[in-house]
């Protein structure tokens, strides 16, 4: 177990550590200790190597950081090894509040979950509800916690929890370091649309938005930003590269051949008029069961989405989103914008402010 000291704080509250096994959902770690350590409490940051290796904006803000390292993640007695020296080490430490960034699936949630639940108030993130019935790894998990959080407010209800020990509360992880500027200005007269994300067939469709392009007349001030890598070895990424140049629409695109650093994605972000979702249907996953990693930096920046319909019925995306239906609706919302017809949504309620969301996670944390 590598762990190091960043700072320590005379004066606390109280000792939560915030744990993450996984490679992803960092996405959600900054708010967390944000709202914990605005709130006097101390924080024990448990990473894997990969998240650690990019967060380098806010390691700093946690007292102590724990790595999970590459050689421990594959070797079964390995992660064993690892999972029972952190709860010796949360016992000696007296911790207080453990949550899992992700609390599900891994055995590592499940061991540590277990050997803490009598000591220590245990929550943890459900980035997916599909499974919180009826998975058997989750029942394991479930048996030891019982505070869960979701990410968006629609989700508290979205399913019917079928163990009624169960509690929800949510949050939003909308706020971000502050990043450098490093992407390059916008110009005046045009209009950015970003696609977070690496070129992924699998989540996103952008077909549909070259098939959009294709059929809006007065385009040339259109750009949609790709902000992910687009060195794809999927035979379909190198397939809609080659449609775009052919069908003389490289102009509309901006791609990048690498992976973006934290600056210049979140600064592209900031920079964009608007957020896209390209898909052409939404299914029962994003419908009911989980959010998209694009809304909360769409909320987070206040950015306007241009969404599919068949997320209306969210209260955050029919306040803040433009709906399009195929490839001809998502043209004509194109053609509006290429004419300066925009339709930017206000972001007017307090529930986006940092005190208000820190006071959703706080008050959860610390209800009976």
């Amino acid at each position: 177990m590598q762990k190091s000291t960043v700072f320590s704080k005379n004066l606390f509250m109280g000792k939560v550590a915030l744990v993450e096994f996984n490679s992803y959902h960092d996405e959600c770690l900054y708010s967390q200790i944000k709202f914990l350590t605005d709130s006097g409490h101390t924080v024990t940051l448990v990473i894997s190597e990969q998240i650690h290796e990019r967060a380098s904006e806010y390691v700093r803000l946690a007292e102590e950081v724990i790595i999970f390292q590459r050689s421990s993640q594959k070797n079964l007695f390995k992660r064993i090894a690892f999972t029972l020296g952190l709860s010796r080490f949360f016992r000696k430490k007296k911790m207080e509040t453990l949550i899992f960034n992700t609390a599900s699936s891994r055995l590592e949630v499940i061991l540590l979950s277990h050997l803490l639940k009598r000591k220590t108030k245990l929550f943890g993130i459900l980035h997916n509800l599909k499974k919180v019935n009826h998975s058997f790894s989750q029942k394991l998990i479930n048996k030891a916690i019982k505070k869960f959080f979701v990410l968006n407010d629609f989700l508290l209800d979205s399913v019917k929890l079928e163990d009624s020990s169960l509690k929800l509360g949510a949050f939003y992880p909308i706020f971000f370091p502050a990043y450098d500027s490093t992407a390059p200005a916008k110009p005046k007269e045009e209009i950015w649309v970003s696609i977070p994300g690496k070129l992924d067939f699998e989540r996103r469709d952008y077909f549909l938005v070259a098939e959009a392009l294709e059929k809006t007349q007065a385009k040339s001030n259109l750009k949609i930003l790709i902000l992910g890598s687009t060195n794809t070895n999927d035979p379909k990424g190198q397939e809609f590269l080659d449609h775009i140049k052919t069908h003389d629409l490289q102009d509309n695109f901006i791609t990048f051949d690498a992976f973006l650093d934290n600056d210049t994605f979140h600064d592209y972000i900031k920079k964009s008029d608007y957020i896209l979702i390209p898909l052409d249907s939404v299914g029962d996953n994003y419908a009911k069961y989980k959010i998209m990693g694009c809304y909360n930096q769409a909320f987070g920046y206040k950015k306007t989405l241009i969404s599919p319909i068949g997320l209306e019925h969210i209260p955050d995306m029919e306040s803040h989103s433009i709906f399009f239906n195929g490839a001809d609706g998502l043209s004509e919302i194109f053609a509006k914008m290429s004419n300066g017809k925009s339709d930017k949504k206000e972001y007017v309620s307090k529930k986006w402010d940092f005190a208000e969301q820190k006071n959703s996670y706080i008050t959860f944390l610390e209800s009976n």
